[in-house]
């Protein structure tokens, strides 16, 4: 076994190998239990969403270093993605007792004093950083102004400041893509101008909003889910990361995160979502991608909605399969018929399979033993050639795939986490026999 090491862990988190890169942290812990390392693990923790683990190493992290900065700063990010807002601020107020000319701290809690509604204590604050903050502080705050104004539902207030910063700041500077971002979806809210692009004359009422953010949130939302999530008197939030629990905080006061791991969790979170709706609140769903694309939790709540007679809407987005079309540059009904996505036991299970069409094999248990994805290399080796070669995705979808041949699928990956999925192309179709031409009558 290779020795661990720090740069291995961060480059297996990057390429979205985030279980992995907690067993290589966890390795280095044991060797050498510093707080980095253990602040380092909480990261990595957040990804996963794993927060009730992420608040122990939290405090074990504390055990070792009382009072430390980062252990600040990363309890106060664990707050905010739990929806514990004022004990984020509390946590942020600590950190910045320690370091007060700490202008990304300032920020930090700005952004949480936002997201709580306190507008006069954000103006303060917004005033004091433009005022006596860096160039780049004093940018940072003009875009806070603006979130308050949208949050406020200032539009005008908050079009001059997006369109001001989208103006003085090039268009690749991810202050401006973030100012482009937020202009575009405060558009969901304007009355004004919803009511002069005619949004609002197919508008369905409904008690549950089943909204996708895209492959990339919150930047891949529509403005059907913006407007849906400002209808919303609770959002229970399956996406991690501040960046999402920040949007959602601009149209909705109750964010929730809904942290399932796995599809056994997903019959606890449905009940704690219709608790929500038996007493009559409008609730919304957010996750990542399509909702009814591998969103198991999505489809038990249609199924109960269905049996209750619950108005319901679902607003797609794109998902991980047209991600998978676009890469290959392959269109249904053009370059084949369709495509395949089944679910690893139906695959194994299966006597036959349709070969002639790109199937998307995915696996929404997962595989966490060599001896599982051997099996499932068994099962396809019935239908394609060992050397067939075959396309990993995922989990992070901005990184090309990992080409595999069916034959080399355990000896490529020990286990199979529930993220991937593999794409596995059409076996050539044989040419057509010519017919033989009819001999002519002599």
């Amino acid at each position: 076994m290779k020795r661990p090491s720090l740069e291995r862990a961060q480059a297996l988190s990057d390429e979205g190998s985030v279980v992995e890169a907690i067993e290589e942290i966890d390795r280095l812990i044991a060797a050498s239990p510093e707080v980095s390392l253990h602040l380092r693990k909480v990261r990595f923790l957040l990804q996963r969403r794993n927060y009730e683990e992420a608040a122990r190493e939290l405090d074990l992290a504390e055990a070792l270093a009382p009072g430390d900065l980062g252990v600040c700063v990363a309890r106060a990010e664990l707050c905010v993605m739990t929806d514990r807002l004022p004990e984020a601020q509390a946590e942020f107020e600590k950190a910045l007792a320690k370091a007060p000319a700490d202008e990304s701290l300032r920020l930090a809690r700005l952004r949480v004093i936002i997201q709580r509604g306190e507008s006069s204590k954000a103006g303060s604050e917004i005033a004091s950083l433009g005022r006596d903050g860096s160039a780049r502080a004093r940018l940072e705050a003009r875009l806070c102004r603006a979130l308050l104004a949208l949050k406020t539902r200032d539009h005008r207030g908050a079009e001059m400041d997006f369109k001001a910063l989208m103006k003085e700041l090039p268009k690749d500077d991810p202050l401006s893509l973030r100012a482009r971002f937020y202009w575009s979806a405060s558009r969901a809210v304007d009355p004004e101008f919803r009511r002069r692009q005619g949004m609002d004359a197919n508008v369905k009422t409904s008690k549950l909003f089943l909204c996708g953010l895209g492959i990339f949130p919150p930047y891949t939302a529509s403005l059907e889910v913006i407007h849906a999530l400002s209808l919303c008197d609770v959002i229970f939030n399956n996406v991690a990361g501040p960046e999402v629990r920040e949007l959602l905080a601009e149209f909705c006061g109750d964010i929730r995160p809904a942290s399932y791991q796995a599809w056994q969790d997903e019959p606890k979170w449905a009940d704690r979502i219709f608790a929500e709706l038996d007493k009559g609140r409008t609730v919304g769903f957010i996750t990542r991608g399509h909702p009814l694309v591998f969103g198991g939790l999505a489809v038990e709540l249609v199924r109960r909605c269905t049996a209750q007679k619950i108005a319901h809407n679902t607003f797609g987005a794109v998902s991980s399969i047209d991600h998978l079309l676009a890469y290959t540059g392959k269109g249904l009904g053009d370059d084949f018929g369709g495509i395949q996505a089944i679910d690893r036991p139906a695959i194994e299970s299966s006597p036959t399979l349709n070969t002639t069409l790109p199937l998307l094999a995915c696996f929404y248990s997962g595989m966490d033993t060599l001896a599982e994805v051997a099996a499932f290399r068994k099962s396809l080796e019935r239908f394609y050639p060992a050397e067939h070669l075959c396309w990993m995705f995922g989990p992070k979808y901005d990184a090309p795939p990992a080409v595999v041949a069916v034959g080399d699928l355990d000896k490529a990956y020990p286990k199979v986490h529930s993220s991937l999925m593999l794409y596995v192309p059409p076996l050539e179709r044989p040419a057509p026999k010519r017919a033989a031409a009819p001999r002519k009558k002599k």
